[in-house]
């Protein structure tokens, strides 16, 4: 059967990246599961900022990692629920709240490393395969569209085009 957003063209590009990196989580989530880490696989990336600071706040984190506050407050407390940090209220400010790693999160974070230099090598060694330097690709992609948002670059094309009727 064919996929039928596949035949859809390039209207349905954030589908296809969102099966994309479903599939990126998940199998390397699998991995994680099975190196007996309990960090998920979607966290790894705030883990490591945690272990490279010891303590920062939700609102640092999600500025850094450009995600929405809500997903990294979700984050700390399932975070929290696996021992890998401490939430405590900021000293300078009651409204906030930081995130302290504890020696769990530390052990996670340098395996995570560990599997993070051989995860690198073998997208290296696939980009090549497909001939396509990805991240490079995306990294022009999202700069292309902060110079002109979608809006606008539709908003310059000729009201027929694309108008198939």
């Amino acid at each position: 059967m064919a996929d039928f957003v596949e035949a859809q063209g390039n209207v349905f590009l954030a589908h296809r990246l969102r099966r994309a990196s479903d599939r990126i989580v998940d199998q390397v989530g699998g991995m994680l599961a099975a190196m007996g880490l309990d960090v998920p696989p979607r966290g790894a990336s705030m883990l490591l900022m945690l272990d490279e600071h010891g303590s920062i706040g939700v609102v640092e984190i999600a500025r850094r990692l450009r995600l929405s506050h809500p997903l990294i407050v979700r984050m700390a407390q399932r975070f929290e629920e696996l021992g890998l940090v401490s939430i405590e209220v900021d000293p300078e400010d009651a409204r906030r709240r930081r995130l302290i790693t504890t020696e769990k999160a530390r052990r996670e974070a340098a395996a995570i490393r560990a599997f993070n230099k051989r995860l690198a090598a073998m997208f290296d060694a696939l980009f090549a395969e497909i001939e396509c330097n990805l991240p490079l690709v995306l990294d022009r992609f999202d700069a292309a569209l902060d110079a002109e948002p979608i809006a606008k670059r539709l908003a310059a094309l000729p009201a027929s085009e694309g108008d198939d009727r």
